[in-house]
């Protein structure tokens, strides 16, 4: 595959402006900080972005994109819809604790600056959310899940994408839920009970 020189560009941008964003925050990084710190004029950084905050929104979007692929990966690689729904739940709270772990020096900000990028979560969560759908159909085809919840598949995937969601700004707001890693398997036992046929 050929990748334009725009492109590489762009990536190489984005690359130093996440650690330049992580280190100091969004407020105390400059297009300048970033310019240098990518080896590239100012003029260079306006040519791809407008803004700052234009280099921080594509910086989140490249952030969710790399965990989805992350999560969509040990998805595929589950062979039972309970080991896939396991593989999502787990891997998606541990992108987002070591997402949460690398911003901690700018957690403040970074809750801040959520609220301001809601708009770019939407097609995410519309990715996971038929990601989740694709689980339960497959647990109900294969047999593992009941068949009632096949009439709540227009909902079902959404609330706990939701829910998820929930969990990941506790993760980057504070300390709220200790050892949740180690607490999402009983969590998940409790869910898959649910899901299960009787």
């Amino acid at each position: 595959m050929i990748v334009a020189k725009d492109d590489i560009i762009k990536e190489e941008i984005l690359k130093e402006a996440q650690k330049l964003f992580r280190q100091f925050g969004v407020k105390k990084t400059t297009m300048e900080d970033i310019a240098k710190a990518a080896g590239k004029g100012k003029s260079t950084l306006y040519y791809y972005y407008c803004s700052k905050e234009e280099i921080f929104d594509a910086v989140i979007l490249m952030e969710m994109d790399e965990v989805f692929s992350c999560v969509k990966l040990a998805v595929e690689k589950a062979s039972s819809a309970e080991e896939k729904m396991k593989a999502f739940t787990l891997n998606k709270i541990r992108a987002v604790q070591k997402k949460a772990n690398l911003y901690k020096i700018v957690r403040g900000e970074m809750q801040d600056n959520m609220r301001c990028t809601k708009h770019l979560h939407a097609e995410y969560d519309m990715q996971e959310t038929q990601l989740v759908k694709e689980i339960l159909t497959f647990g109900i085809e294969n047999g593992e899940f009941t068949k009632q919840i096949s009439k709540e598949l227009d909902i079902l995937p959404s609330v706990m994408v939701s829910s998820l969601r929930g969990l990941e700004q506790d993760i980057f707001t504070g300390t709220k839920y200790t050892k949740l890693e180690s607490r999402m398997e009983s969590i998940m036992g409790i869910l898959m009970r649910g899901l299960k046929k009787n």
